[in-house]
């Protein structure tokens, strides 16, 4: 864990400029930031000129979120789904500028369809994740897949999905998994620890909060029900691509979760 870079994530800041959330993000010790390509943030020319800039100032790390509010990249209608697969491909290509080696992606979704033709949005899923795969050859950088919150209708939420998932693109060498494991604590307090011990290998990234079981809140660690201390072991031996994100929604909680996870790491 000694050599496990902790990232913030910028929905801590997301209603604060871009520049502000990162100069905040410095003053609290982090040198290491997932910037969420989404909202205020949205990744244009200008920001990325203003990223390199800081990341150079501050000797800055950076892990690229792909956009996700309204975006569905399973879904079966063609013209949304290649507008989907537009803004991802744009956010891939703010990652190699930004000299960013990994970009976190959410699954799809499943659709009525699925009721009619089973697993239609799963071969789209695995379609698209070819495209996305030779992009991120091209670009030389790497796509964790992240697992979603129990009843969501995604098609990643638990651990079995996401080993599916790897045994159908193993040939897919820049495809892999970001494990959140706020959200696999809603799907069952021992996912977590199912992800660590049984898909290790083909994590990439991890995405750390809290939450009490039941939904998605994006808690400051430790503020929850998660058992840190039965899955901090596993995650310590574990040698990640894009470190481990704090993913929290204020600076306090921000500052709260990396202070609980110095402790536990000792």
């Amino acid at each position: 864990m000694k050599v496990m870079k902790i990232y913030l994530s910028s929905l801590a800041g997301i209603l604060r400029p871009l520049r502000s959330f990162l100069l905040k993000a410095v003053e609290l010790g982090f040198n290491n930031v997932e910037i969420l390509d989404e909202w205020g943030h949205k990744l244009n020319d200008r920001r990325g000129r203003e990223l390199l800039e800081l990341k150079r100032s501050y000797s800055l790390n950076y892990v690229i979120h792909a956009p996700y509010d309204g975006i569905n990249i399973s879904t079966p209608q063609r013209s949304l789904r290649r507008a989907a697969l537009k803004l991802i491909e744009a956010s891939m290509r703010s990652a190699q500028y930004l000299d960013a080696r990994l970009i976190v992606l959410h699954s799809g979704f499943k659709s009525p369809l699925d009721f009619i033709k089973p697993k239609t949005t799963w071969n789209i899923f695995l379609n698209v994740l070819k495209k996305i795969d030779k992009l991120a050859n091209d670009l030389d950088v790497y796509v964790g897949v992240e697992n979603m919150p129990s009843g969501g209708n995604a098609l990643i939420e638990s651990c079995d999905e996401a080993l599916v998932l790897i045994e159908e693109v193993q040939a897919l060498e820049r495809i892999g998994l970001t494990l959140d494991v706020g959200h696999s604590n809603t799907v069952s307090a021992y996912e977590a620890r199912n992800y660590l011990l049984k898909a290790s290998d083909h994590l990439f990234h991890l995405h750390v909060h809290d939450n009490n079981g039941k939904r998605d809140e994006h808690l400051a660690v430790g503020s929850g029900t998660i058992n840190w201390a039965s899955i901090i072991p596993l995650m310590k031996r574990l040698k990640l691509l894009g470190g481990l994100s704090i993913e929290v929604v204020s600076f306090k909680d921000a500052k709260k979760s990396l202070d609980a996870l110095a402790r536990m790491i000792r």
